[in-house]
């Protein structure tokens, strides 16, 4: 007989409201199916009401907070979740595109960083997104070198289609900016 007084082996973080799972899956088919934006964020928001940790209904709503543009909103939203579950690397990827959008270049290229640390290779989409956030953060930092670098690393992973989509809005600047940077340096001359 199993002693029901004692809840303390119970781990509520795991425990989902099965109405907020219910509404959570109404949301995706409104979002992805319907093209009703506002009906699935309602729902969200009341399935957060019921489990605030559910992992799914956070990513998702944080996801269309974005889409809409509130952008500390889905952040909020995103931490929350990786608060839950911190290998995800989506998660991780999307923080990094809250902060390169919030023009925060050193949060960006942090998270960034982490989900690419945790990437698997089935997601190969993901890779190409994160990286690209990775380089364009250097570039933003003006760390031309380690995005030069991080460029040409990622030749070795990415296809020749992808990498050109990259190539084609970073690579001149960044080499534009390294041949400034030696000109400078062996110049003696400094910038003010």
């Amino acid at each position: 007989m199993q002693n029901t007084s004692n809840l303390l082996y119970i781990n509520n973080s795991k425990v989902v409201n099965l109405k907020s799972e219910k509404l959570f899956r109404e949301a995706e088919d409104d979002f992805y199916y319907f093209n009703n934006i506002n009906s699935a964020l309602k729902k969200l928001k009341e399935a957060l009401l019921l489990t605030p940790y559910h992992f799914k209904s956070l990513t998702l709503c944080a996801d269309i907070y974005f889409i809409k543009g509130k952008i500390k909103n889905a952040l909020e939203l995103y931490l929350k979740a990786l608060n839950n579950n911190n290998d995800c690397v989506r998660t991780n990827g999307a923080i990094a595109n809250c902060y390169y959008s919030l023009k925060q270049f050193n949060l960006a290229l942090s998270f960034a960083q982490k989900a690419l640390d945790k990437i698997d290779w089935e997601n190969y989409q993901l890779y190409y997104q994160i990286i690209e956030i990775k380089i364009n953060s250097l570039v933003e930092l003006k760390e031309y070198k380690s995005a030069y670098i991080t460029f040409i690393q990622s030749q070795n992973i990415l296809d020749r289609v992808t990498l050109n989509n990259i190539f084609n809005s970073n690579f001149d600047i960044i080499n534009e900016k390294l041949k400034l940077q030696k000109k400078i340096k062996h110049s003696g001359l400094k910038i003010v």
